[in-house]
């Protein structure tokens, strides 16, 4: 069986001085957390391109290493609406469905139960009586628009001050080209149903990203087809969110509900993931909807940056988890 230290530098691939930061820092803490340690060195040994200095602040971070198991269930829950359990493969027959869904949220419900409000038009907007090819003939027009407006390119992320100024300078770059469009207008360009990011903002997550994948199947004309994008704004992230977001469920947000109990932890900082991470968490579970991804931060000067995949799993940690889920790898602590 490996030492510790053996684990460190084979797994890992940690220098000496990276080890002894590591052991020195358990030490102090009288190594009540090895069991977790050693659990967080079989997550970190999936994600080898992630920088060595990385991977030290991870095992030394009190948060991220009791959290473990958060992450581990995160990674054995399966997304409910898009995921054959039995195959863990894509279903793009239920895709489809979800792609044409009306709301099914608290509002849906609430309009449903009285016979008043099912006939007003606030109901109606939200596309409950209308018909699937009714739906998909209003959803192609608007999409149609968009393409030719080129606003192919859906735009995720924490929407604060820094989201909305990266925002600002992509659309001033690309102007010509490509146009980057936050959720509240995903519906009006046709890429959610109308209604559905009220109620439910999870499956307006999925229908958005499920429309960018679909646009070139759909007969749309347009060279801004070829150029989509799904746009994640990594402001606000850093590998402790950016890693607790992908290994979050993919199925609740989080923070719609108590904070995790967790003996030690009684402020989270980031292992209480909310919708931009459910988002993320989604993504990196679709090889369609990750192919399609691209990701820009805000540098020091304040212009933006356009990372690659191989720069984001460097200092994220973040990339396609697909093959791990389906391996089912199950550390223990």
């Amino acid at each position: 069986m490996k030492s510790m230290n053996e684990k460190l530098s084979s797994n890992l691939q940690l220098s000496n001085s990276e080890i002894a930061e590591i052991n020195q820092w358990h030490s102090n803490q009288k190594f009540i957390l090895i069991n977790e340690l050693n659990a967080v060195i079989e997550e970190l040994a999936f994600h080898t391109e992630l920088q060595s200095e990385k991977k030290v602040a991870l095992l030394t971070n009190r948060e991220y290493l009791m959290s473990y198991p958060i992450r581990q269930e995160g990674l054995k829950t399966i997304p409910a609406e898009w995921i054959n359990p039995k195959t863990l493969e894509i279903d793009n027959e239920k895709l489809y469905k979800i792609w044409l869904q009306a709301s099914k949220g608290y509002l849906h419900q609430m309009l449903s139960r009285s016979n008043a409000l099912e006939k007003s038009n606030s109901f109606k907007y939200r596309g409950n009586f209308k018909t699937q090819e009714e739906r998909k003939a209003e959803r192609l027009e608007k999409l149609q628009k968009s393409i030719t407006r080129n606003q192919v390119a859906i735009f995720l992320g924490r929407q604060n001050m820094a989201y909305k100024s990266l925002q600002n300078q992509l659309n001033i770059q690309y102007k010509s080209s490509l146009q980057f469009i936050s959720d509240h207008v995903w519906s009006s360009c046709g890429y959610i149903e109308p209604g559905v990011k009220i109620s439910d903002s999870r499956l307006s997550v999925l229908q958005a990203m499920e429309s960018i994948r679909l646009l070139p199947e759909l007969g749309l004309q347009g060279d801004a087809i070829e150029r989509r994008e799904i746009a994640f704004c990594l402001d606000g992230y850093d590998e402790k969110h950016a890693l607790s977001a992908i290994y979050s469920t993919p199925n609740i947000i989080k923070r719609n509900y108590k904070k995790p109990d967790i003996e030690g932890i009684s402020k989270f900082e980031f292992s209480y993931t909310g919708l931009t991470d459910l988002e993320l968490s989604n993504i990196v579970r679709n090889k369609n909807w990750f192919d399609l991804l691209a990701f820009y931060r805000t540098t020091r000067n304040g212009t933006f940056e356009k990372l690659t995949k191989k720069q984001v799993a460097e200092e994220y940690g973040i990339k396609y988890l697909g093959h791990l889920i389906q391996k089912r790898i199950e550390p223990k602590i």
